[in-house]
């Protein structure tokens, strides 16, 4: 089978390999479809997130959807010719956090394309078959990949704990930040900020719910949120950036008591944390790692239009040109939004 292997930095190339046999608990998937990430483009351009590195080539991707070609004998034998979202990170199912229910924080899960697990940029993947949720037929296969980062906006809003009427800030207005947008607004968010330093995002803000967005390379962004806000702050923000300055800005933009959920990644191992603001504030600072149990309703949401997935994908490229998509999301060429890679 083809696959697209990363080699070095920039350097991803087209392969051939044996395709995958599976396992007695496991599902063959035709991959049709594959989400270009901002985690991915962290290895993609350094080879690394924080302290974990890329020791040898590795096939990146972990947004997927495709086809169930094959289950092996202990796995359900419906899901077969079935369209799945398929949940990446598998967890030994055993350990202390995994028997409590956060299985998203289980020490020993293995999520493809972070190394050493290769990824979903192949034409075919094996994988656990407990984790595969099939979608409806209304559902395009490039929808079906953005299932994964529609359940992390999930996640990331209901550890935001929302109540009816509160205010909140997005930091960032990528596809995850307007994925966000849309599912904060359906919880009960009854006016939303958003700030992006594209104004091309900003724009596309106001398409996704956001009531007042801008760009803070053109105006500062606590002042901007504490004028919106009569100098109370926001009740919740959510980083979704990219960035090592956004999470001191949610602890500054946030209300008394408020809550800060960070959910973006800097790529770096520290970043600034304004420690006397956010313990004056009382605030509660929640990181969110990925998503649990969140694949059944970030499903529903899209199937029923209550979030708009399909109008985030701008562009899609084959398997073979996977170097020239993530060249243009990592430019932010083209107003990019969501780029897929497509089979």
């Amino acid at each position: 089978m083809k696959a697209v292997r990363w080699f070095a930095p920039r350097d991803m190339r087209l392969v051939e390999m044996d395709a995958p046999v599976p396992k007695p608990h496991e599902a063959l998937i035709r991959v049709e479809s594959v989400g270009v990430c901002g985690s991915d483009l962290h290895y993609y351009l350094d080879g690394a997130i924080g302290t974990t590195r890329i020791t040898e080539p590795l096939i990146l991707g972990h947004e997927y959807g495709g086809i169930v070609e094959v289950v092996g004998t202990e796995a359900d034998p419906s899901l077969v010719g079935k369209r799945v979202a398929v949940e990446p990170g598998i967890p030994c199912l055993n350990c202390e956090w995994c028997r409590t229910g956060h299985y998203n924080v289980c020490p020993r899960l293995s999520f493809p394309g972070g190394p050493p697990h290769d990824g979903a940029l192949r034409e075919y993947i094996a994988v656990h078959a407990g984790f595969c949720f099939p979608v409806p037929d209304t559902m395009t296969a490039a929808e079906a990949a953005m299932i994964e980062p529609l359940a992390v906006a999930v996640h990331t809003v209901e550890l935001g704990l929302i109540r009816p009427g509160d205010t909140a800030a997005i930091l960032g207005l990528g596809p995850l930040g307007l994925m966000t947008a849309q599912v904060a607004k359906r919880a009960g968010i009854s006016y939303l900020i958003g700030s992006d330093l594209l104004d091309y995002r900003v724009e596309a803000g106001r398409k996704y719910g956001v009531d007042h967005s801008f760009n803070p390379q053109h105006e500062d962004t606590v002042d901007v949120i504490m004028q919106a806000t009569n100098g109370r702050g926001v009740d919740v923000v959510f980083d979704t950036a990219r960035s090592s300055e956004t999470v001191a800005l949610a602890i500054q933009v946030a209300g008394p008591a408020g809550r800060c959920i960070l959910t973006g990644i800097s790529g770096q191992e520290y970043d600034p944390f304004p420690v006397s603001v956010a313990r004056r504030k009382e605030l509660t600072v929640q990181w969110c790692r990925r998503f649990r149990f969140n694949y059944p309703t970030a499903i529903d949401l899209a199937a029923s239009g209550k979030v708009d997935l399909r109008s985030l994908i701008t562009h899609s490229f084959p398997l073979a040109r996977a170097r020239d998509a993530f060249e243009l999301v990592s430019a932010n060429a083209e107003n990019v939004l969501k780029c897929s890679i497509d089979q």
